[in-house]
């Protein structure tokens, strides 16, 4: 297993790099749940408000009051607007961290599959090695039986 070393360095650092690709992308999808989370939030706020200034519409509202609630739920729906562009940025994130680690994953299967290989080789070597062995010992000792029973 003489050349397995700079292959099992290589699978170290494919190892390292998919376990780091695994927590970046761990990160992107716990930011990507947060931004949804505020998305709803804000999204179920601007209901409740919506609520609200129907109830207020009905029971009679003042026009400085009716303004208010206007400039507010603009307000709101710009930040709604801009929380739904942060879910897509998250969203692509998590797409490229996805794309990462599954490229990572190939590269450490691909290097564990050559040294599985390079593993077997050796073993197959070693088994013909001990067999040529044992046969240069089995053919001296018949040898050695011919001459003496000859004698």
């Amino acid at each position: 297993m003489s050349n397995l070393t700079p292959l099992k360095k290589l699978l170290e650092l494919a190892q390292k790099q998919s376990d780091d690709s695994a927590r970046q992308l761990g990160r992107l999808n716990f930011h990507h749940k947060e931004a949804e989370k505020k998305l709803n939030l804000l999204l179920q706020y601007r209901q409740s408000y919506q609520d609200r200034l129907q109830n207020a519409a009905r029971n009679g509202i003042g026009h400085v009051e009716w303004q208010n609630f206007v400039t507010f739920m603009n307000k709101l729906d710009n930040a709604i607007s801009e929380q739904k562009l942060a879910v897509k940025h998250t969203e692509a994130n998590c797409q490229t961290g996805s794309n990462t680690y599954q490229s990572c994953q190939r590269k450490l299967n691909a290097y564990s599959a050559l040294a599985q290989r390079h593993q077997e080789s050796e073993k197959a070597q070693q088994k013909i090695t001990e067999q040529k062995t044992l046969d240069e010992f089995t053919a001296n000792r018949v040898a050695r039986d011919n001459r003496n029973t000859t004698k």
